[in-house]
């Protein structure tokens, strides 16, 4: 089958990757004629997302075809969604930080208390501490304000719509990733606790006793919001943990970076089942086979590359990128068969200089 992909970053190269071994032709469209997907890529359209002739291209030469990233222009989605089993729905909600709390509200799952804001006056008696979000755009903690006060929202331009969320004073960090595919079948891969520094994800540790209370409860929420969007592939949901309470934060309608371990922490990884899905094939099972730690690579932690080589269940992942930029994704690590007493330790000796 020949397979679209839009995008060809480090996700678009892990699908095409995929795609590959599973004896699929990946054809990719990407602004850079050196996209990370290229290494993967049968044929590769140099394009910005934004022309339309060329991305309509791109979805009438292939059989079916799949995005890594949500921020592309839904309608278009929608014209094509005969050929993207993603759809377009889950673009319209996850696009708009707005529309996804009202969403997960209308399933009954709990979110941080919120409110529209488009000037400094919305702000005048608002709730503190908070964090001003811009609705759309924005990722890796960018287009982010804490605000304590209304003092600090003094200095802000408002120049677009925003959102304003109460700062939870979480436990911990978790994200659900599952796949759907045509046939009714939803995977839940193993619960990944997620940790993350100025915004950017910096580890994702998955061990075989976390709580299965919440994984029964977050599994629960996750699945009504997959099936409510009618989506195919594969989708990560993020959560803050408070106690016994699981609070919604967003969706990814894609694969996803606290998934990333899975391509080694489990038997069928989130990439697999993706092609899988999206080709119309049965989805598998994933289970945990060890406990598992993914550490973010960034463009300024090169070093965690050479620390990691001493390991011997370490496995380095190059995104190929064409610059190392500060606070660019760059790669990931993955370490398997980890026992629990060892995972803070091995982490600083990765991380720290």
């Amino acid at each position: 089958m020949k397979i679209g992909i839009i995008g060809g970053g480090q996700l678009g190269m892990m699908m095409a990757h995929e795609a590959k071994k599973l004896n699929h032709q990946v054809y990719s469209l990407d602004p850079s004629k050196d996209a990370p997907i290229i290494a993967y890529s049968d044929l590769h359209i140099v394009s910005d997302f934004t022309d339309y002739e060329k991305v309509q291209h791109l979805i009438d030469i292939t059989d079916c075809v799949t995005y890594e990233f949500e921020n592309i222009y839904e309608d278009f989605i929608k014209k094509n969604v005969n050929k993207i089993p993603q759809k377009h729905i889950a673009l319209e909600i996850s696009k708009y930080r707005l529309n996804e709390k009202a969403f997960a509200s209308s399933l009954d799952i709990l979110t941080p208390r919120y409110k529209k804001v488009t000037s400094l006056k919305d702000l005048e008696n608002a709730f503190y501490p908070s964090i001003l979000k811009t609705n759309s755009l924005g990722y890796d903690g960018k287009g982010q304000y804490l605000l304590s006060s209304y003092k600090d929202a003094l200095n802000i331009t408002f120049d677009k719509d925003y959102i304003l969320e109460e700062k939870i004073n979480f436990d911990y960090e978790i994200s659900t990733v599952l796949t759907r595919d045509n046939h009714g079948n939803i995977v839940l891969y193993p619960i990944p606790v997620n940790k993350h520094v100025n915004g950017i994800l910096f580890t994702s540790t998955v061990l075989s006793s976390f709580d299965k209370t919440i994984t029964k409860k977050a599994f629960e929420h996750s699945k009504r919001i997959i099936e409510e969007l009618d989506y195919v592939g594969t989708l990560a949901v993020e959560y803050f943990i408070k106690g016994d309470e699981i609070i919604f934060n967003e969706i990814a309608p894609r694969p996803h970076n606290s998934g990333h371990y899975t391509i080694e922490g489990t038997n069928n990884s989130q990439f697999k089942n993706h092609i899988l899905a999206i080709t119309n094939e049965t989805i598998k099972n994933s289970v945990l086979l060890s406990n598992t730690l993914m550490i973010n690579v960034l463009g300024q932690n090169t070093s965690y590359y050479d620390k990691a080589k001493s390991l011997k269940n370490a496995f380095i992942h190059h995104y190929n990128k064409d610059e190392n930029k500060f606070n660019r994704k760059i790669g990931h690590i993955t370490i398997t068969d980890l026992e629990v007493n060892e995972i803070n330790s091995l982490t600083d000796k990765i991380t720290k200089e």
